[in-house]
């Protein structure tokens, strides 16, 4: 059906210029003008609707004039109204039957939204959630749009782009919204019957700095990988062929979250789907195509695995069926029997129902766990509107969302391992059937076969169920395989050149936007170092096998997030690397640091500012509620709190220093990590066995040691390498001058009273060490005869090398502030070991009197462990000193080697002593700086209402009564 026809051909029209605009019921807030050649006359135009089923627009019909231009003019809430160019050089264009010459599409931006549990969902297509539009016309920024967001729908704000340019580029600081809401965005698709090629589009949580700005329209590579470059154009053919009887929306979302791998059927099935998908990619496509939704909920929808599946019910009892289904997995498992269909186990929901089923710890706060799985009013679709107009969709990139979405994922991984192991210890005989599970249970340990497994044939069924019950087999088998994909999912959005381009945006922000951009980043790469067996309290062994089936899930040799992150800490020259760290080199790093004596250019490429850090080291926790972005408004909270703070930080309030330390212990932790990894994986068995065999029986012994000593250090038990270590050192020093500017590295036999060495000072003597070591025996009135195998004197001390060791001047405030902090400690432990003697002299008279050594056994505790109280020892600092241990280590193993004899044994073993002590320091520290509240639900920041509702969204905003708690539920939500 048509109405206001002009004609009925092409026969009847001359000289005509024809713009159509696809969709109909437009408002006036967007209009197409032709303007004179001066800029100043405006030609108005007759307009004609076209109504089809699948293809509505609405012509705009001038007089074809020469010398006449078109623009774009879009409504504001002040001021002129804003006019961008369209075309220059209007030609006839003769009327066509379906799609016009000129066309000009009205789209609405969405993003694909997949699950966390499989590595290939493609997701299905939703709205864009907050934020801003950017588009770029004829390698120009053409257009800024900032997106909001209500029950209603999204609309769209469009920034007068031309007041905030100048010759140079852009004018710093926030850009405002001045353009009316509108329904949609007007783009253009087809000028003279040729495709616009020079459209380019991406959306951004953030509004980008100028200098990002300025980067992305010089850089036409960058903007490429930025970009997405859809093909506008549209027609009733086009549509028809794309999309027709295709698989829509509802159907991506059903097969993406319920794909079986294992089903060839499924396969087949999916093939078609897949397609669809793709042409979304790369085509604009009619908004009815998408499945019916409700308002982006970005707080609440990262709390699911399949956040699509609730933003596409309506009805609002996806959570309550979800926690349903959550409760009801947990009854069967907690039987021993495996669950083999949980593809939409939520695992949020079952950590909450977890949690609801254990008894209250003592210093918790009581918790609702079933608050957020509450059934939600029903809604209408807010793309009800959009459909009826036929107006088209986007899809856009929003990599960001998917960082955070899978980080979260992991995080809940790791919040329900714990849960789990709380769960377990409440059957009375738990560590039995733990111990069967590590021991008996499965086939081979470590490639070699297990012996003791032949006694599983004679236990039945009902025992091997008892044992998955009592060790929550079944439960943390899910948990582990979610963990894995969701990590395998986030390396393989990390390797995007759009993923890399979109972390340029934030680390091109300025001030505490960019401390807060790096601290996140540095929190979202250490999630892949870890291993499920890192985090799984009762997998000590690295793997876990089902009692009742048989199969079982162990650790990867190298993890492929290890791997990411492993390359991405070597390649001095990839662009993850470049964004992490400074340049450093062995002249560099053997040499205090020299302040640069201009600043780091913001170039708009993010990579590392170390001048723009080091501006924070000693300046105060800016205000949480004038933060603009969602990480600044996440560490500034932080700050504001105590978890980042630790003994070193104490002298400096709650300075911005925390989230410098931080940025550091996260990066080099997880590089450390993974190095290793890879560094063990490519080990040769058989090397070391041979060296292991050519060893005299003392010096195995000694070895032996070591290699315990080497294993509990973990991922750094190696020599400093300038590569690595080297270049974090630098890192260090570049952001924390004043701290840390000192500290260099040097020759071990270079060492000199001058210099103090982290972690090889200030240790405890040899006597509070462990004398059942040696072995001790009693004459018959309870006195000791002596020590079997009494430590070698005092005086003998670790060789000297020329290994590389970190210091800094022994009078450096930083020097003097470690210094007490271990002196302190040492001080705790000899009195612990004081009261340790005491204890023993009650027992060796057979006193008999229980309440003291009770109370002997507290203030042992106190003392030893327990004198930092609540303020932990700083991860960086304590990463430095095992840099040092760990070289050391490498080092006397290399002496072993080198002095394979008798003679040599007596020193290599005294060494060992030595350096056992600076592990045991190193130990304790370590244990005290463990966190303590990470399942709990204390509340630590505030959020305002208007920020809850920006970045969490309305429903979660209201749930959690604008309260974030604890720094594992931070992440959880934000």
């Amino acid at each position: 059906m048509t109405s206001g026809r002009l004609s009925d051909g092409p026969s009847c029209e001359m000289d005509k210029l024809i713009v159509q605009i696809v969709g109909k019921k437009h408002s006036d807030q967007q209009q197409v003008l032709l303007l004179g050649s001066d800029g100043t006359r405006i030609y108005s135009p007759k307009s004609e609707v076209l109504e089809r089923e699948l293809f509505s627009s609405t012509l705009k019909v001038w007089d074809h004039i020469e010398g006449t231009r078109l623009h774009l003019q879009i409504a504001t809430l002040e001021g002129e109204p804003i006019r961008l160019p369209l075309l220059s050089g209007t030609k006839v264009t003769p009327r066509q039957a379906d799609a016009q010459f000129n066309q000009i599409v009205p789209v609405l931006p969405f993003v694909a939204l997949p699950g966390s549990k499989k590595v290939d969902d493609m997701g299905t297509p939703v709205l864009a959630r907050g934020g801003y539009v950017y588009v770029f016309y004829q390698e120009k920024l053409w257009r800024e749009l900032e997106i909001h967001v209500s029950e209603n729908g999204n609309t769209y704000h469009d920034i007068d782009v031309a007041r905030y340019r100048q010759q140079s580029g852009f004018l710093a600081g926030e850009r405002k919204a001045t353009g009316q809401a509108l329904e949609d965005i007007w783009l253009p698709a087809l000028w003279n019957n040729r495709h616009v090629q020079t459209l380019q589009l991406c959306f951004s949580e953030i509004q980008l700095s100028a200098a990002r700005l300025e980067r992305l329209e010089k850089d036409a590579a960058s903007r490429d990988q930025r970009c997405d470059s859809p093909d506008l154009s549209g027609s009733k053919m086009r549509f028809k062929d794309l999309y027709k009887g295709k698989p829509d929306g509802k159907a991506m979302l059903d097969a993406f979250s319920g794909f079986d791998a294992k089903n060839p059927v499924a396969q087949a099935l999916i093939a078609p789907i897949k397609a669809t998908r793709l042409n979304l990619q790369y085509n604009a496509f009619p908004v009815s195509l998408a499945a019916p939704q409700r308002a982006r909920q970005p707080g609440y929808e990262r709390l699911l695995d399949h956040p699509a599946r609730y933003l596409c019910d309506l009805s609002g009892q996806f959570p309550v069926e979800s926690f349903r289904e959550a409760k009801a997995f947990l009854a069967q498992a907690g039987r021993g029997v495996a669950v083999q269909d949980v593809r939409h186990l939520e695992l949020t929901a079952m950590a909450d129902a977890l949690l609801a089923s254990l008894p209250i710890e003592a210093d918790a706060e009581p918790v609702d766990a079933g608050v957020l799985w509450e059934a939600q009013a029903g809604v209408v679709d807010v793309l009800d509107k959009a459909r009826q107009r036929q107006v088209c969709g986007v899809l856009l990139d929003d990599a960001c969302y998917r960082l955070r979405h899978l980080r979260q994922r992991v995080d809940t991984c790791q919040q329900l391992f714990a849960l789990c192991a709380r769960h377990s210890v409440l059957h009375p005989h738990h560590a039995c059937a733990l111990l069967v599970q590590q021991l008996v249970v499965p086939r081979s340990i470590r490639g070699q076969e297990n012996p003791l497994h032949a006694a599983m044939a004679k236990l039945h069924e009902p025992g091997r169920r008892a044992i998955n019950q009592c060790t929550a087999t079944v439960q943390r088998a899910v948990v582990w395989r979610h963990m894995l994909s969701a990590q395998d999912a986030l390396v393989a959005s990390l390797k995007q050149s759009a993923t890399e381009q979109m972390l340029a945006d934030h680390l091109s922000l300025e001030g505490f936007d960019y401390v807060a951009a790096m601290y996140e980043l540095s929190r979202t790469l250490a999630t892949l170092a870890l291993l499920p067996s890192n985090v799984d309290p009762l997998a000590p062994g690295g793997d876990m096998v089902d009692a009742v089936t048989g199969v079982g899930l162990w650790d990867q040799a190298v993890s492929l997030g290890q791997k990411f992150l492993n390359q991405a800490a070597s390649d001095d020259t990839s662009p993850l690397h470049l964004m992490l760290w400074p340049e450093c080199d062995l002249q560099t790093a053997c040499a205090p640091y020299v302040v640069p004596v201009t600043d780091d250019e913001n170039k708009g490429d993010g990579r590392f500012r170390a001048t723009e850090l080091a501006r924070f080291e000693t300046q105060p926790a800016p205000d949480p509620i004038a933060q603009v972005t969602l990480d600044a408004t996440t560490l500034a909270n932080l700050l504001a709190g105590d978890s980042l703070q630790n003994f070193f930080l104490i002298n400096n309030g709650k300075a911005t220093t925390a989230a410098l330390v931080g940025i550091f212990e996260n990066l080099q932790s997880a590089a450390d990590g993974a190095a290793n990894a890879v560094a063990k994986a490519s080990q040769t068995l058989a090397s070391a066995k041979g060296n292991a065999n050519r060893a005299n029986a003392n010096v195995r012994s000694a070895n032996d040691r070591l290699a315990q000593m080497q294993k509990r250090l973990g991922a750094n038990a190696d020599k400093i390498n300038v590569n690595r270590q080297g270049r974090g050192v630098q890192q260090l020093r570049s952001m924390m001058p004043e701290h840390f500017g000192a500290a260099f590295l040097i020759r071990r036999n270079q060492v000199t009273p001058q210099h103090y060495v982290f972690g090889l000072e200030d240790l405890p003597g040899r006597e509070s060490l462990p004398k059942t070591r040696y072995g001790e025996y009693l004459r018959p009135d309870g006195t000791p005869f002596g020590d079997i195998a009494p430590p070698h004197p005092s005086s003998t001390r670790l060789p000297k090398g020329d290994h590389l060791v970190l210091v800094i001047p022994r009078g450096h405030k930083t020097a003097q502030v470690v210094g007490d902090m271990n002196r302190t400690l040492k001080k705790a432990r000899e009195a612990a070991g004081a009261v340790g003697d005491a204890e023993r002299g009650h027992v060796r008279a057979k006193s008999g009197l229980s309440e003291a050594i009770e109370g002997l056994d507290a203030e042992k505790n106190k003392a030893a462990y327990r004198v930092q109280g609540s303020t932990p020892f700083c991860l960086a600092v304590l990463m430095l000193e095992v840099w040092n241990v760990s070289s050391e280590s490498e080092a006397l193993k290399q002496t072993m080697r080198e002095k394979n004899s008798a003679r040599a044994t007596a020193g290599i073993i005294s060494a060992i002593v030595d350096l056992t002590i600076a592990l045991e320091a190193l130990t304790v520290k370590l244990l005290g700086s463990q966190p303590k509240d990470f399942l709990s639900r204390k509340s630590l920041w505030v959020i305002s209402e208007e920020g809850a509702e920006r970045w969490l969204g309305k429903t979660l905003g209201e749930v959690i009564t604008k309260q974030i708690t604890s720094p594992g539920s931070i992440s959880f939500f934000v």
